[in-house]
């Protein structure tokens, strides 16, 4: 067997933090492996390219046992010999054109939808310049062509199903129903850009097993699909040009060859860039999402939906940073640590204090200044609090830490009111909800921290206070909030990891 090898990381991860199975993935075709050749019945077959999703092991956990998806490619002139297989499979052209051989011999193009019937004799050969790529799919768990052990195929001739009953039949792009929006409960009417669902060709709707459904999607470039969630795991397979992924609060490029893997519940949308792109989207599940032209399938979500959602999963990426590695035995080790890490606290705590002031002096809009003014009076004071506690010595100067806890008070003074509202509630108080939550517990028998148990109490609801009030502005302020919510969450960590450095190197004193 000629391999080809699996090229670079599994996966582009779309977070700063180390995600795990909840989170969207997007595995190019060059990081899956596959093979070129391959040895049938002791005689050596070409196959041209076969890279089978479940030689991925993000994709092996994915796909259903019963459905196996390979890409292929076939060169201009080269030919993939006649066979069969006991399995029903699909050919979905995504580039170029070719020709098909044995019971059927018809042409084949870029969007065709070839249905092949158990026991139908079938081979392909590359046409015009370059051949034609597809997605090879089979509704059973092995692939076709998985190893020479388990081929699933065979090329011995037969005759068990009459001739009539074994004929490929093509479905052309263009002959499949197009929708390009969809009326929603909470977000009003959705563009969807080009969406053709399979389901819309009754031979189609007919034999697609319930656990598989598709659709041709199509986005231009600069349309958009706006972030949404749905409660089935899917996949986005870009069969040609370029896009972005838009997740919570982050993007990612998309290119020809790249699957999505989009676990169920994860927020997502799509974007074309350039001249837009193709995909195929794949649910696991009777209908696509838009079979029955409504949203029963499929969630989209407000701007303030998309901020919220974007700010839990910032939030679950932050516990990731290294300030949260320390347990009690780092401190009863070491004491030094507790006192490295309040001392690093007041850096923040003294720069938050005067947060509190200008947010005050700045605020221009009624509605905003009495939410500002209750978090003022909760707030005020707490620095000297902590300063008592840590026996009134002066703060650690640490660049790193002043830089980055210096930023908010100066991004502050550029702000609105609603941005103030994101930069300060929803992350720097859901931040230190987080963080006080997780050292009251480390921080227990004889090495409490009053300033940290106090703040467990004091801070419970600031990281919403105000946010309902951002229902009410603009999708386009919407999508700064967004950039704010990337940029806050970045120089919070910041804060925390150079923190987590300086707690590290705190020592017993002799």
């Amino acid at each position: 067997m000629q391999l080809i090898s699996q090229e670079g990381s599994e996966f582009k991860t779309l977070s700063t933090w180390p995600v795990d199975n909840d989170a969207v993935q997007i595995i190019p075709r060059a990081h899956i492996r596959g093979f070129t050749d391959i040895a049938l019945e002791g005689v050596s077959t070409y196959l041209g390219e076969v890279r089978n999703f479940k030689n991925h092991s993000r994709l092996k956990d994915g796909l259903p046992n019963d459905l196996s998806i390979s890409w292929t490619k076939m060169p201009a002139g080269r030919e993939l010999p006649a066979h069969y297989h006991p399995c029903a499979s699909m050919i979905v052209v995504t580039k170029g054109t070719g020709r098909s051989t044995g019971d059927t011999e018809i042409d084949i193009k870029e969007g065709d939808v070839i249905w092949i019937p158990e026991w139908n004799l079938h081979g392909f050969r590359g046409t015009g310049e370059q051949g034609f790529e597809a997605l090879s799919i089979q509704f059973q768990e092995t692939a076709i062509f998985e190893s020479a052990e388990t081929p699933e195929t065979t090329y011995e001739d037969r005759n068990k199903v009459p001739l009539q009953d074994r004929q490929l039949k093509v479905i052309g792009r263009a002959d499949l129903p197009e929708i390009n929006s969809v009326e929603t409960h909470d977000a009003g009417q959705v563009n969807l850009g080009v969406v053709k669902g399979f389901a819309g060709s009754e031979f189609l709707a007919a034999r697609c097993p319930d656990f598989f459904s598709a659709a041709w999607v199509r986005l231009q470039g600069g349309e958009r699909l706006s972030p949404h969630k749905h409660g089935v795991e899917s996949m986005i397979i870009v069969t040609h040009g370029t896009g972005r992924f838009l997740g919570d609060g982050d993007s990612a490029k998309l290119e020809t060859g790249d699957v999505v893997f989009v676990p169920a519940g994860a927020s997502h949308g799509f974007g074309g860039v350039g001249e837009g792109f193709w995909g195929l989207s794949i649910q696991f599940q009777p209908e696509s999402l838009y079979d029955t032209g409504d949203d029963r399938n499929v969630q989209f979500l407000t701007p303030r939906q998309q901020l919220v959602s974007s700010n839990l999963e910032y939030a679950k990426e932050f516990k990731g940073n290294p300030i949260f590695q320390f347990q009690s035995r780092d401190f009863l080790a070491c004491p030094e640590k507790k006192q490295a890490l309040l001392d690093c606290l007041q850096v923040m705590s003294d720069h938050f204090q005067r947060l509190m002031f200008a947010r005050m002096a700045y605020c221009s809009r009624s509605e905003y200044r009495a939410v500002f003014l209750e978090h003022f009076l909760e707030e005020l004071g707490h620095n000297t609090d902590l300063e008592a506690e840590r026996g009134n010595s002066g703060a650690r100067w640490n660049p790193i830490l002043e830089a980055s806890a210096s930023w908010f008070l100066q991004k502050n003074q550029l702000l609105d009111d609603p941005s103030r509202v994101v930069m300060i509630q929803m992350v720097l108080e859901k931040g230190a909800s987080l963080f006080y939550s997780h050292f009251a517990e480390v921080l227990s028998d004889g090495m409490q921290s009053e300033y940290i148990l106090k703040h467990c109490d004091a801070d419970e609801g600031h990281d919403s206070l105000g946010v309902d009030l951002l229902q009410g502005e603009s999708d386009a302020s919407h999508q700064r909030y967004q950039e704010l919510l990337k940029e806050s969450w970045s120089m919070l960590n910041l804060f925390l990891s150079e923190a987590a450095r300086v707690v590290s190197r705190a020592k017993t004193m002799q």
